[in-house]
């Protein structure tokens, strides 16, 4: 009988805590926390010679399916913040698809295509997607590729316009990512426009078209309820309720299908058979032609 090596078993289980490890933490973890959580330098480069991982920068290593912003991030010297890091807790980033990443002040070595200073357009070194630094952001946070929940809030509010700013407190609020309570405590030092901005979250925005709908149609002096469940209809994502007018924001990703074809047709003639008017607005038609869907609203209020 062949003797067994005694090294192979402990090779195989190093790569698959390494991954493990890494998995934990985001997809993206560095030298040192591979290694504070057990694993050792042999498992590291067998694991990385495996495909397991791959370093992405001195001292930093990425599963093959880690989220390839942060994976740029990282790269570049930094690490997701703003609307790039609202993006990666499934927070509402409004039209604004740059990368965004948050260096230290000091930081230098930067993997871009060009030095920072050379202006526009800056990219990574691994990637044709822009990028926009910002220097002396990147608080200390567990994981190295992105910014805490609460930094990246203070951020958006500070820097992205109102609208945008105020959809991405509503869906972390809506989603539970942070209590209300907790919003406002956590901006109480903050300026004074962004304690104004924080005033206008409202819980009920289950996206941030919703919570645009939502905020547009406050400032033209139509006050919505929000996720009102009614009575053989279920919930509706927002009643006018003295015009008996419900308002249904629809996403292709949850009103494509089958299924949902046949519910939302249900839907409707229960609201009909109870008396209400229904509009339905797609995401598509509020980003891009607002105007129409105040417009129509409005014919329906008033």
């Amino acid at each position: 009988m062949p003797l067994r090596s005694r090294t192979a078993p402990r090779t195989i289980v190093g790569m698959d805590v390494v991954a493990g490890i890494v998995a934990r933490f985001g997809g993206l973890a560095t030298r040192a926390q591979i290694l504070a959580a057990g694993a050792s330098g042999t498992d590291i480069a067998t694991a990385a010679r495996a495909g397991l991982v791959r370093r992405v920068r001195r001292a930093h290593y990425a599963t093959p399916s880690a989220d390839p912003d942060a994976v740029i991030a990282v790269r570049v010297g930094g690490r997701l913040c703003g609307v790039s890091a609202a993006a990666s807790y499934g927070l509402w980033r409004g039209p604004d698809h740059d990368v965004h990443v948050g260096v230290p002040s000091n930081a230098a070595r930067l993997r871009t295509n060009r030095p920072p200073a050379a202006g526009a357009p800056l990219t990574s070194d691994i990637s044709a997607r822009r990028i926009r630094l910002h220097w002396g952001v990147g608080t200390a946070h567990p994981e190295c590729w992105r910014t805490g929940l609460v930094p990246t809030l203070l951020d958006i509010v500070e820097w992205a316009d109102g609208e945008t700013a105020v959809a991405c407190l509503d869906t972390a609020v809506q989603s539970g990512a942070i209590a209300l309570r907790a919003l406002h405590a956590a901006f109480a030092g903050a300026s004074r426009s962004a304690r104004l901005r924080v005033a206008r979250v409202r819980p009920g925005s289950e996206s941030g078209v919703e919570s645009l709908v939502r905020q547009r149609l406050s400032a033209l002096g139509v006050d919505v309820l929000q996720q009102v469940r009614l009575p053989g209809v279920g919930r509706v994502d927002m009643l006018v309720r003295e015009a008996g007018l419900v308002i249904e924001v629809d996403g292709r990703a949850y009103h494509e299908g089958a299924v949902a074809f046949e519910e939302d047709r249900r839907r409707d003639a229960e609201l009909a058979v109870r008396g209400y008017r229904v509009i339905r607005l797609t995401a598509a038609r509020v980003m891009a032609d607002w105007g129409w869907c105040a417009r129509v609203v409005l014919s329906a209020v008033g």
